[in-house]
């Protein structure tokens, strides 16, 4: 059986259905971008919600503490303990080892001297009779 030359309209209809494959392909591919961009921005919107909260849940310890630094009460606190400020009628004490770690200088400790390498046997003698 000889093949012989295809006709005009087997020839119309092969690129016609090219064409819609071709086309057809392309929409599904464009499909399954979208997809994957839409899979991906989910993701971040979800990083983005946690880092959200903790912002706000941040905010709010912030508004707290602002409050509690413009009360009376933490102004008194921070007197009592950073100025050392007593009411009237209160004494303050004052322990001595803390104004003496206060005034004293930091002295530093000398170095330990660099020992001499000894032997095992020497080690081992000298932990038995107890010398150094």
């Amino acid at each position: 059986m000889p093949i012989g030359k295809p006709n005009r309209s087997q020839l119309t209809l092969s690129i016609l259905l090219l064409t819609a494959l071709l086309i057809g392909g392309l929409i599904v591919w464009g499909f399954w971008q979208q997809f994957a961009l839409a899979k991906q921005l989910r993701l971040e919107e979800k990083k983005l919600e946690s880092q959200v909260a903790a912002a706000r849940k941040r905010n709010e310890e912030l508004a707290s503490e602002l409050t509690y630094v413009q009360s009376d009460e933490y102004v008194e606190r921070w007197a009592r303990e950073n100025l050392r400020m007593a009411k009237p009628g209160e004494v303050v004490v004052v322990p001595l080892w803390a104004e003496m770690e206060e005034d004293a200088p930091a002295q530093e400790t000398p170095p330990p001297e660099p020992s001499k390498s000894k032997s095992a046997w020497q080690e081992i003698w000298s932990f038995i009779a107890g010398g150094e």
